[in-house]
Protein backbone atom coordinates (compact mmCIF):
# COMPACT_ATOMS: atom_id res chain seq x y z
CA UNK A 1 0.00 0.00 0.00
CA UNK A 2 0.89 2.05 -0.16
CA UNK A 3 -1.13 4.72 1.23
CA UNK A 4 1.13 7.84 0.84
CA UNK A 5 -0.65 10.05 3.19
CA UNK A 6 -0.50 7.18 5.68
CA UNK A 7 -0.22 4.11 6.33
CA UNK A 8 3.72 3.49 6.44
CA UNK A 9 5.43 3.60 9.84
CA UNK A 10 7.56 1.21 12.14
CA UNK A 11 6.77 0.05 15.70
CA UNK A 12 8.06 -2.91 17.57
CA UNK A 13 5.96 -5.19 20.24
CA UNK A 14 6.00 -3.70 23.46
CA UNK A 15 7.43 -6.36 26.11
CA UNK A 16 5.53 -4.18 28.75
CA UNK A 17 3.46 -1.61 28.45
CA UNK A 18 3.47 0.77 31.24
CA UNK A 19 0.08 2.54 31.67
CA UNK A 20 -1.10 5.29 33.99
CA UNK A 21 -4.60 6.87 33.66
CA UNK A 22 -5.01 10.34 31.63
CA UNK A 23 -4.97 13.32 34.14
CA UNK A 24 -8.48 15.34 33.80
CA UNK A 25 -7.49 18.93 33.22
CA UNK A 26 -8.92 21.86 34.98
CA UNK A 27 -7.44 24.80 33.01
CA UNK A 28 -8.06 28.06 33.53
CA UNK A 29 -10.68 30.79 32.14
CA UNK A 30 -13.45 29.55 29.58
CA UNK A 31 -11.67 25.82 29.88
CA UNK A 32 -11.64 26.01 33.95
CA UNK A 33 -13.93 23.27 35.43
CA UNK A 34 -14.02 21.24 32.04
CA UNK A 35 -13.31 17.37 31.65
CA UNK A 36 -10.08 17.48 30.00
CA UNK A 37 -10.30 14.61 26.94
CA UNK A 38 -6.70 13.61 25.35
CA UNK A 39 -6.72 12.53 22.22
CA UNK A 40 -3.68 10.95 19.83
CA UNK A 41 -3.83 11.00 15.79
CA UNK A 42 -1.93 10.65 13.20
CA UNK A 43 -3.06 14.03 10.94
CA UNK A 44 -2.43 17.53 11.69
CA UNK A 45 -4.19 19.37 14.03
CA UNK A 46 -5.91 21.68 11.39
CA UNK A 47 -7.42 19.17 9.82
CA UNK A 48 -8.79 17.62 12.93
CA UNK A 49 -9.85 21.03 14.19
CA UNK A 50 -12.81 21.11 12.66
CA UNK A 51 -14.11 18.12 13.86
CA UNK A 52 -12.81 19.08 17.40
CA UNK A 53 -14.56 21.77 17.44
CA UNK A 54 -18.08 20.66 16.64
CA UNK A 55 -17.50 18.35 19.26
CA UNK A 56 -16.99 20.55 22.06
CA UNK A 57 -19.76 22.74 20.66
CA UNK A 58 -22.37 19.58 20.96
CA UNK A 59 -20.39 18.75 24.06
CA UNK A 60 -19.80 22.11 26.41
CA UNK A 61 -18.03 19.89 29.34
CA UNK A 62 -15.55 18.59 27.54
CA UNK A 63 -11.96 20.33 26.34
CA UNK A 64 -10.54 17.95 23.47
CA UNK A 65 -6.46 18.42 24.15
CA UNK A 66 -4.88 17.15 20.63
CA UNK A 67 -1.46 16.30 20.33
CA UNK A 68 -0.04 14.28 16.77
CA UNK A 69 3.72 13.38 15.90
CA UNK A 70 5.60 15.62 13.97
CA UNK A 71 5.36 15.16 10.02
CA UNK A 72 1.95 14.05 11.12
CA UNK A 73 1.23 10.04 9.63
CA UNK A 74 5.31 10.04 9.53
CA UNK A 75 6.52 7.63 12.59
CA UNK A 76 2.81 7.64 14.27
CA UNK A 77 3.21 3.99 15.58
CA UNK A 78 6.57 4.94 16.98
CA UNK A 79 5.50 7.59 18.88
CA UNK A 80 2.44 5.99 20.48
CA UNK A 81 4.73 3.25 21.23
CA UNK A 82 7.44 5.49 23.34
CA UNK A 83 3.88 7.19 24.57
CA UNK A 84 2.70 3.81 26.06
CA UNK A 85 6.04 2.69 27.22
CA UNK A 86 6.47 5.89 28.98
CA UNK A 87 2.79 6.14 30.70
CA UNK A 88 1.37 9.02 28.63
CA UNK A 89 -1.14 6.94 26.58
CA UNK A 90 -3.79 9.52 25.85
CA UNK A 91 -7.94 9.07 26.13
CA UNK A 92 -8.11 8.16 22.69
CA UNK A 93 -6.27 7.14 20.05
CA UNK A 94 -6.03 6.30 16.37
CA UNK A 95 -4.74 2.17 16.91
CA UNK A 96 -3.28 0.71 13.63
CA UNK A 97 -4.34 -3.13 13.09
CA UNK A 98 -0.95 -3.72 12.70
CA UNK A 99 -0.76 -2.68 16.32
CA UNK A 100 -4.08 -3.97 17.75
CA UNK A 101 -3.21 -7.22 18.71
CA UNK A 102 0.10 -5.30 20.62
CA UNK A 103 -2.71 -3.40 22.37
CA UNK A 104 -5.20 -5.93 23.21
CA UNK A 105 -2.29 -8.25 24.75
CA UNK A 106 -0.77 -5.41 26.92
CA UNK A 107 -4.23 -3.89 28.12
CA UNK A 108 -4.12 -0.80 26.51
CA UNK A 109 -7.25 -0.77 24.97
CA UNK A 110 -11.21 -0.67 25.98
CA UNK A 111 -13.50 -3.30 24.69
CA UNK A 112 -16.37 -1.38 22.36
CA UNK A 113 -18.12 -4.72 21.04
CA UNK A 114 -21.54 -3.57 23.16
CA UNK A 115 -21.30 0.08 22.18
CA UNK A 116 -24.56 1.09 20.92
CA UNK A 117 -22.57 3.18 18.60
CA UNK A 118 -20.46 0.00 17.22
CA UNK A 119 -24.06 -0.72 15.58
CA UNK A 120 -23.13 1.82 13.18
CA UNK A 121 -19.91 0.31 11.98
CA UNK A 122 -19.84 -2.40 9.50
CA UNK A 123 -18.66 -5.93 9.47
CA UNK A 124 -15.33 -5.54 7.53
CA UNK A 125 -14.19 -2.76 9.11
CA UNK A 126 -15.47 -4.71 12.60
CA UNK A 127 -13.58 -7.76 11.41
CA UNK A 128 -9.92 -6.00 11.07
CA UNK A 129 -10.26 -4.25 14.88
CA UNK A 130 -11.18 -7.39 16.13
CA UNK A 131 -9.10 -9.93 18.57
CA UNK A 132 -10.39 -13.37 19.93
CA UNK A 133 -13.92 -12.34 19.34
CA UNK A 134 -14.20 -8.69 20.94
CA UNK A 135 -13.69 -5.41 18.44
CA UNK A 136 -11.18 -2.89 20.55
CA UNK A 137 -11.68 -0.04 17.69
CA UNK A 138 -14.30 2.20 15.50
CA UNK A 139 -12.71 2.23 12.38
CA UNK A 140 -15.29 4.62 10.43
CA UNK A 141 -13.27 4.83 7.21
CA UNK A 142 -12.12 2.74 4.16
CA UNK A 143 -8.87 3.56 1.85
CA UNK A 144 -7.54 2.26 -0.89
CA UNK A 145 -4.76 3.52 -3.57
CA UNK A 146 -5.35 4.44 -7.05
CA UNK A 147 -3.04 6.54 -9.76
CA UNK A 148 -3.48 10.10 -9.81
CA UNK A 149 -2.54 11.55 -12.87
CA UNK A 150 -2.05 14.73 -14.61
CA UNK A 151 -4.64 14.90 -17.43
CA UNK A 152 -2.38 17.29 -19.27
CA UNK A 153 0.64 15.69 -19.22
CA UNK A 154 -0.51 12.37 -20.65
CA UNK A 155 -2.38 14.46 -23.00
CA UNK A 156 1.12 15.18 -25.02
CA UNK A 157 1.78 11.66 -25.29
CA UNK A 158 -1.68 10.89 -26.77
CA UNK A 159 -3.34 9.35 -23.47
CA UNK A 160 -6.59 10.17 -21.56
CA UNK A 161 -6.38 7.56 -18.95
CA UNK A 162 -4.12 5.32 -17.21
CA UNK A 163 -3.58 1.83 -19.40
CA UNK A 164 -5.62 -1.40 -17.59
CA UNK A 165 -1.96 -3.70 -17.70
CA UNK A 166 1.24 -3.41 -17.13
CA UNK A 167 2.92 -3.62 -20.20
CA UNK A 168 0.92 -0.77 -21.34
CA UNK A 169 1.24 0.98 -18.41
CA UNK A 170 5.15 0.74 -18.98
CA UNK A 171 4.43 1.38 -22.76
CA UNK A 172 3.02 4.61 -21.77
CA UNK A 173 5.25 6.03 -19.44
CA UNK A 174 8.14 5.96 -22.31
CA UNK A 175 5.85 7.42 -24.46
CA UNK A 176 5.56 10.32 -21.42
CA UNK A 177 9.13 10.88 -21.83
CA UNK A 178 9.64 10.53 -25.41
CA UNK A 179 6.79 13.37 -25.58
CA UNK A 180 8.86 15.59 -23.14
CA UNK A 181 7.81 14.89 -19.98
CA UNK A 182 10.67 14.65 -17.49
CA UNK A 183 8.75 12.83 -14.15
CA UNK A 184 6.56 10.82 -16.07
CA UNK A 185 5.90 8.11 -12.47
CA UNK A 186 7.35 8.64 -8.97
CA UNK A 187 6.33 6.23 -5.88
CA UNK A 188 7.72 7.78 -2.17
CA UNK A 189 10.71 5.94 -0.60
CA UNK A 190 7.91 4.68 2.24
CA UNK A 191 5.70 3.24 -0.27
CA UNK A 192 7.62 1.91 -3.17
CA UNK A 193 6.14 -1.09 -4.54
CA UNK A 194 2.74 0.85 -4.62
CA UNK A 195 0.59 -1.69 -7.08
CA UNK A 196 2.61 -4.95 -5.83
CA UNK A 197 -0.56 -5.63 -3.37
CA UNK A 198 -3.07 -5.19 -5.97
CA UNK A 199 -1.33 -7.69 -8.18
CA UNK A 200 -0.98 -9.45 -5.07
CA UNK A 201 -4.69 -9.19 -3.97
CA UNK A 202 -6.14 -10.32 -7.36
CA UNK A 203 -4.09 -13.80 -7.14
CA UNK A 204 -4.95 -14.44 -3.79
CA UNK A 205 -8.58 -14.14 -4.42
CA UNK A 206 -8.00 -17.02 -7.33
CA UNK A 207 -7.36 -19.58 -4.28
CA UNK A 208 -8.27 -20.70 -0.87
CA UNK A 209 -5.82 -18.97 1.10
CA UNK A 210 -4.61 -16.08 0.03
CA UNK A 211 -0.34 -15.24 -0.98
CA UNK A 212 0.36 -13.61 2.42
CA UNK A 213 -1.72 -15.78 4.74
CA UNK A 214 0.54 -18.86 3.11
CA UNK A 215 3.79 -16.91 3.76
CA UNK A 216 2.79 -16.44 7.42
CA UNK A 217 1.41 -19.97 7.90
CA UNK A 218 4.45 -20.87 6.64
CA UNK A 219 3.40 -23.20 4.01
CA UNK A 220 5.79 -20.74 1.40
CA UNK A 221 8.30 -18.39 1.72
CA UNK A 222 8.62 -14.75 0.53
CA UNK A 223 11.43 -15.83 -2.06
CA UNK A 224 8.64 -18.28 -3.25
CA UNK A 225 6.12 -16.16 -3.73
CA UNK A 226 6.91 -12.02 -4.08
CA UNK A 227 9.92 -13.18 -6.45
CA UNK A 228 7.64 -12.92 -9.60
CA UNK A 229 5.75 -9.64 -8.71
CA UNK A 230 9.23 -7.82 -7.31
CA UNK A 231 10.55 -8.49 -10.78
CA UNK A 232 7.71 -6.97 -12.77
CA UNK A 233 7.93 -4.16 -10.54
CA UNK A 234 11.82 -3.60 -10.89
CA UNK A 235 11.30 -3.09 -14.81
CA UNK A 236 10.57 0.53 -14.14
CA UNK A 237 13.78 0.90 -13.48
CA UNK A 238 15.22 -1.92 -16.18
CA UNK A 239 12.79 0.24 -18.96
CA UNK A 240 14.19 3.84 -17.68
CA UNK A 241 10.83 5.36 -16.75
CA UNK A 242 11.44 5.77 -12.59
CA UNK A 243 15.29 6.69 -11.11
CA UNK A 244 16.92 5.34 -7.96
CA UNK A 245 16.39 9.16 -6.58
CA UNK A 246 12.89 7.70 -5.60
CA UNK A 247 15.03 6.20 -2.47
CA UNK A 248 15.60 9.96 -1.24
CA UNK A 249 11.84 11.13 -1.74
CA UNK A 250 9.24 11.30 1.06
CA UNK A 251 5.66 11.20 0.50
CA UNK A 252 4.98 15.18 0.97
CA UNK A 253 7.77 15.55 -2.08
CA UNK A 254 6.20 13.20 -4.35
CA UNK A 255 3.10 15.16 -3.78
CA UNK A 256 4.29 18.48 -4.51
CA UNK A 257 6.00 17.63 -7.52
CA UNK A 258 2.76 16.53 -9.04
CA UNK A 259 0.44 18.98 -7.37
CA UNK A 260 2.37 21.67 -8.73
CA UNK A 261 2.17 20.10 -12.56
CA UNK A 262 5.84 18.20 -12.87
CA UNK A 263 5.07 14.63 -12.35
CA UNK A 264 2.54 12.98 -14.73
CA UNK A 265 1.29 9.27 -12.80
CA UNK A 266 1.80 9.20 -8.60
CA UNK A 267 0.56 6.36 -6.43
CA UNK A 268 -1.98 8.35 -4.07
CA UNK A 269 -5.67 8.26 -2.77
CA UNK A 270 -8.66 9.87 -1.65
CA UNK A 271 -6.87 11.76 0.93
CA UNK A 272 -5.33 13.80 -1.49
CA UNK A 273 -8.42 15.28 -3.14
CA UNK A 274 -8.18 18.48 -1.23
CA UNK A 275 -4.76 18.82 -2.27
CA UNK A 276 -4.94 18.44 -5.67
CA UNK A 277 -8.47 20.15 -6.00
CA UNK A 278 -6.63 23.72 -4.06
CA UNK A 279 -3.64 22.92 -6.75
CA UNK A 280 -6.06 23.71 -9.30
CA UNK A 281 -4.50 21.19 -11.48
CA UNK A 282 -5.91 19.24 -14.30
CA UNK A 283 -6.05 15.86 -12.58
CA UNK A 284 -8.50 12.70 -12.22
CA UNK A 285 -7.33 9.17 -10.08
CA UNK A 286 -7.15 6.30 -12.13
CA UNK A 287 -6.75 2.39 -11.96
CA UNK A 288 -3.70 0.64 -10.78
CA UNK A 289 -2.75 -1.72 -13.80
CA UNK A 290 -2.99 -5.30 -13.32
CA UNK A 291 -0.28 -8.00 -14.74
CA UNK A 292 -2.54 -9.25 -17.59
CA UNK A 293 -5.22 -8.54 -19.51
CA UNK A 294 -8.74 -9.77 -17.75
CA UNK A 295 -7.52 -9.79 -14.26
CA UNK A 296 -9.84 -8.30 -12.73
CA UNK A 297 -8.80 -4.86 -11.07
CA UNK A 298 -7.49 -4.82 -7.32
CA UNK A 299 -5.58 -2.25 -5.12
CA UNK A 300 -4.01 -1.41 -2.07
CA UNK A 301 -6.70 -0.96 0.92
CA UNK A 302 -8.41 -1.83 3.82
CA UNK A 303 -10.29 -0.58 6.03
CA UNK A 304 -9.12 2.33 8.17
CA UNK A 305 -7.38 2.62 11.35
CA UNK A 306 -10.16 2.54 14.02
CA UNK A 307 -10.33 5.21 17.17
CA UNK A 308 -9.64 3.39 20.18
CA UNK A 309 -10.14 4.01 24.48
CA UNK A 310 -7.54 3.76 27.29
CA UNK A 311 -8.37 0.87 29.11
CA UNK A 312 -7.24 2.18 32.04
CA UNK A 313 -9.50 5.77 32.38
CA UNK A 314 -12.66 5.56 34.24
CA UNK A 315 -15.27 8.50 35.41
CA UNK A 316 -15.61 11.81 33.18
CA UNK A 317 -12.94 10.86 31.33
CA UNK A 318 -14.41 7.32 30.08
CA UNK A 319 -17.88 9.02 29.15
CA UNK A 320 -16.06 12.25 27.51
CA UNK A 321 -14.45 9.27 25.57
CA UNK A 322 -17.39 7.41 24.43
CA UNK A 323 -19.20 10.83 23.57
CA UNK A 324 -16.39 11.32 21.30
CA UNK A 325 -16.43 8.13 19.39
CA UNK A 326 -20.42 8.29 19.51
CA UNK A 327 -19.57 12.04 17.81
CA UNK A 328 -16.71 10.44 15.63
CA UNK A 329 -19.54 7.96 14.40
CA UNK A 330 -22.22 9.85 14.01
CA UNK A 331 -23.67 11.58 10.42
CA UNK A 332 -21.79 15.40 11.46
CA UNK A 333 -18.77 13.44 12.61
CA UNK A 334 -18.65 11.33 9.43
CA UNK A 335 -18.89 14.44 7.16
CA UNK A 336 -16.73 16.50 8.63
CA UNK A 337 -13.96 13.39 8.81
CA UNK A 338 -14.53 13.36 4.94
CA UNK A 339 -14.35 16.98 4.10
CA UNK A 340 -11.14 17.93 6.40
CA UNK A 341 -9.23 14.30 6.65
CA UNK A 342 -10.24 13.38 2.72
CA UNK A 343 -11.20 10.16 4.12
CA UNK A 344 -14.06 8.01 2.80
CA UNK A 345 -16.89 6.77 5.18
CA UNK A 346 -17.31 3.25 5.63
CA UNK A 347 -20.51 2.86 7.75
CA UNK A 348 -24.33 1.95 8.13
CA UNK A 349 -25.60 5.77 8.67
CA UNK A 350 -23.77 7.28 6.02
CA UNK A 351 -23.18 8.00 2.33
CA UNK A 352 -20.30 9.66 1.36
CA UNK A 353 -20.26 11.26 -1.84
CA UNK A 354 -17.50 11.09 -3.63
CA UNK A 355 -15.70 13.72 -5.38
CA UNK A 356 -15.69 13.17 -9.55
CA UNK A 357 -11.94 13.03 -9.76
CA UNK A 358 -12.24 9.38 -7.70
CA UNK A 359 -14.99 8.08 -9.48
CA UNK A 360 -12.99 5.27 -10.83
CA UNK A 361 -11.10 3.96 -8.51
CA UNK A 362 -14.15 4.26 -6.03
CA UNK A 363 -16.40 1.73 -8.45
CA UNK A 364 -13.02 0.05 -9.47
CA UNK A 365 -12.25 -0.98 -5.79
CA UNK A 366 -14.00 0.40 -2.88
CA UNK A 367 -17.47 -0.19 -3.61
CA UNK A 368 -16.64 -4.05 -4.95
CA UNK A 369 -14.69 -4.42 -2.21
CA UNK A 370 -11.56 -5.73 -4.48
CA UNK A 371 -9.22 -4.29 -1.51
CA UNK A 372 -5.73 -6.06 -0.18
CA UNK A 373 -3.93 -5.41 2.63
CA UNK A 374 -0.86 -7.96 2.80
CA UNK A 375 0.13 -7.08 6.42
CA UNK A 376 -3.19 -8.81 7.33
CA UNK A 377 -1.72 -12.29 6.37
CA UNK A 378 1.25 -12.06 8.14
CA UNK A 379 1.64 -12.87 12.10
CA UNK A 380 0.62 -10.46 13.88
CA UNK A 381 3.64 -9.55 16.08
CA UNK A 382 6.00 -7.72 14.03
CA UNK A 383 3.71 -7.18 10.94
CA UNK A 384 4.73 -3.15 11.11
CA UNK A 385 8.10 -3.57 10.91
CA UNK A 386 8.14 -6.75 8.66
CA UNK A 387 5.85 -4.09 6.38
CA UNK A 388 8.53 -1.54 6.56
CA UNK A 389 11.11 -3.93 5.17
CA UNK A 390 9.31 -4.44 2.36
CA UNK A 391 9.92 -0.47 1.38
CA UNK A 392 13.51 -0.83 2.88
CA UNK A 393 14.37 -4.36 0.61
CA UNK A 394 12.71 -2.05 -2.26
CA UNK A 395 15.16 0.89 -1.71
CA UNK A 396 17.76 -1.70 -2.33
CA UNK A 397 16.40 -2.69 -5.42
CA UNK A 398 15.78 0.83 -6.52
CA UNK A 399 19.52 1.53 -6.14
CA UNK A 400 20.54 -1.61 -8.11
CA UNK A 401 22.39 -3.28 -4.73
CA UNK A 402 20.20 -6.32 -4.52
CA UNK A 403 17.98 -8.17 -7.12
CA UNK A 404 14.63 -8.70 -6.59
CA UNK A 405 14.84 -12.13 -5.43
CA UNK A 406 17.12 -11.23 -2.69
CA UNK A 407 14.34 -8.46 -1.93
CA UNK A 408 12.24 -11.49 -1.19
CA UNK A 409 14.72 -13.63 0.67
CA UNK A 410 15.31 -10.92 2.68
CA UNK A 411 11.86 -10.76 4.05
CA UNK A 412 12.10 -14.28 4.77
CA UNK A 413 14.84 -13.46 7.58
CA UNK A 414 13.16 -10.70 8.43
CA UNK A 415 10.22 -12.95 9.05
CA UNK A 416 12.04 -15.12 11.18
CA UNK A 417 13.29 -12.57 13.54
CA UNK A 418 10.20 -11.67 14.31
CA UNK A 419 8.86 -14.93 14.95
Amino acid sequence: MTRTSSLRTVIGAGAAFAMIASLAGCGGGADAGKTQLTFFANNTQDLYQPIIDAFEKANPDVKVKFSTTNGSQAGYQQTLQTRISGGQLADVFVAPPEQLNDLVRNNCVKDLTGEAFMDRIGDTNKAQSTVDGKVYSMSVTAWTNAYAYNKDLLAKAGYDAIPETWDEFIDMLKDLKDAGVDKPYLEPKAGLGALVEGWIGYDSSQQDTSVDQMIGDGDATFADLYTPYYEEWARLFDEGVMGSEVTGLADDQVRSEFAAGRLAVMPSGYWDVNTFNDAGINYAFGRMPMLHEGDTPFAPGSADSGYAINAKIDGDELKAAEAFLDFLSSEEGLGLIQSSLGLIPATKNYTPEIDESFTEPYDLYLATGNVYLNTLGWPASGRSALRAETFSQLQQVALGSISPQQAAANLDTKLKTLS
